[in-house]
């Protein structure tokens, strides 16, 4: 999980490469698109960002805390990352950014990078994989995931009770450590996957 827009969140490695085009290569998959943010992509994929996270953590965080997310809270994130895009600045550290689009709808994202972690069993995060409901099952969660890691060894924070995201990560090699993060967000317990190279 990741806690909108203060950039330290948890969603809510460097062994292997990533699998990943040129940074100005687009890839076409199915009925997606998956590319690299570019310019006009910041108020879209933040609507999109509010409106999963409206979808996906209903009885998980609480009501109140749901009904108000909004997608002003993820706008400063997603124009920090098209402007870093547009201007060619992205940090060479390992992070990247992949978005899926249906058409000319936004559909999903990943975000990963270093860890954000003291105490990281891998050095690569997955900071955030959200994709529509609508195309959850489609194949296109896998799409940004491997366009994102490749066969790199990772590791993720994922919600309590989002058994539905726990099954997808095991079907791609994460498994649960046993490590739980109790501070998290708005009342929210984050369990860690791995995935070992």
């Amino acid at each position: 999980m990741s806690t909108p827009g203060d950039g330290t969140g948890r969603v809510p490695e460097e062994q292997g490469r990533a699998v990943q085009e040129p940074r100005t290569a687009d890839a076409r998959s199915g009925d997606w698109e998956v590319r690299e943010p570019r310019a006009g992509d910041a108020e879209p994929f933040a609507r999109l960002h509010a409106r999963v996270w409206r979808e996906t953590y209903r009885g998980i965080m609480s009501d109140e805390v749901v009904d108000a997310l909004e997608p002003e809270q993820f706008r400063p994130v997603w124009e920090q990352v098209v402007a870093a895009y547009a201007a060619g600045r992205v940090p060479d550290d390992g992070r990247g950014f992949v978005v899926g689009l249906v058409g000319d709808e936004p559909a999903g994202f990943c975000m990963h990078g270093p860890s954000r972690d003291e105490d990281p069993p891998v050095p690569h995060q997955v900071w955030s994989l959200n994709v529509a409901p609508e195309h959850q099952g489609s194949g296109l969660a896998q799409e940004l995931l491997l366009r994102s890691l490749g066969e790199r060894a990772a590791y993720l924070w994922v919600a309590q009770g989002n058994h539905r995201a726990v099954r997808f990560y095991e079907r791609q090699g994460f498994v649960l450590d046993g490590a739980e993060n109790l501070d998290g967000h708005d009342g929210v317990v984050e369990l860690r996957m791995v995935r070992r190279a």
